[in-house]
């Protein structure tokens, strides 16, 4: 009878033992592990230094911590542009349309590899063009080594040593562009269509380093206004600049979660 009792506990402690390790196998994929983090007050001053040095309101440059949809409720920046001189409201005075511009992942993540980021550009002007130069924007990574951002189209076959099309957001449009860094493609030998071969960020590897991680998206975007002689384009380089933060350990097992709460 001792017999059958010890080898039962010895059963359920095996048991509850692969439990254990299924649920942390279960948190360290779907779990949310770090929190990527903009650096929003960073975005906003660099931003609003050039827009003072070309002869604008710095005031028309304002780094939002919540963006408004489609966009993600995520820091964004937002420029308040000068539309051209033909169009005015009902009582004839200048207006302004409104360009937002948001970087993807942010917030909470598992320790799920990143293929890329994701470029947002929201046109609610009425006569401002917004370009997106991906050939002079650049990506860096851990050591600060510049790369160049290489936006993600299907069946790629161009040569990544040639330049690239810029990208055009008129008025009242929006874009949403997956980018990532030169150095992660290689060339399929069979069809000669270059692929993603690597993830732009490993944060299972980023969250273990011993000093907090950091990446950025040095974005160069242009606003032209479509009207009106002598009318000044923009010219801004907005830098996106994110650091990894760990999240504090959390049990693993959901019981065990709700105990901590209480």
């Amino acid at each position: 009878m001792e017999i059958d009792i010890l080898i039962l506990t010895v059963y359920f402690i095996c048991i509850a033992y692969v439990i254990y390790q299924m649920a942390l196998s279960v948190e360290a994929t779907l779990e949310d592990q770090v929190v990527l983090v903009a650096d929003q007050e960073g975005l906003e001053a660099a931003v609003r230094s050039q827009m003072v040095q070309q002869g604008f309101s710095e005031d028309a440059a304002e780094a939002v911590a919540a963006a408004p949809a489609p966009l993600r409720p995520a820091t964004a920046l937002q420029l308040m542009m000068p539309e051209p001189k033909a169009l005015t409201d009902e009582a004839g005075n200048p207006t302004q349309g409104k360009v937002l511009m948001q970087v993807l992942p942010q917030g909470p993540q598992p320790l799920q590899p990143v293929p890329g980021l994701t470029v947002q550009v929201l046109n609610q002007t009425q006569g401002v063009q917004v370009t997106v130069d991906w050939d002079r924007s650049s990506i860096s990574r851990l050591n600060n080594q510049i790369r160049r951002a290489i936006r993600i189209t299907p069946g790629m076959r161009l040569d990544l040593g040639l330049p690239q099309v810029t990208s055009v957001v008129n008025p009242n449009q929006f874009l949403s562009a997956l980018i990532t860094s030169e150095d992660t493609f290689t060339r399929n030998p069979d069809t000669q269509v270059l692929q993603v071969a690597a993830p732009l960020l490993d944060l299972q590897r980023l969250a273990v380093m011993p000093a907090t991680a950091r990446y950025a998206l040095d974005l160069v975007v242009q606003l032209t206004p479509m009207a009106g002689r002598g009318a000044r384009s923009i010219v801004l380089l907005v830098p996106f600049h994110f650091r990894v933060e760990v999240l504090p350990a959390q049990p693993a097992i959901p019981l065990l979660n709700w105990l901590m709460r209480r």
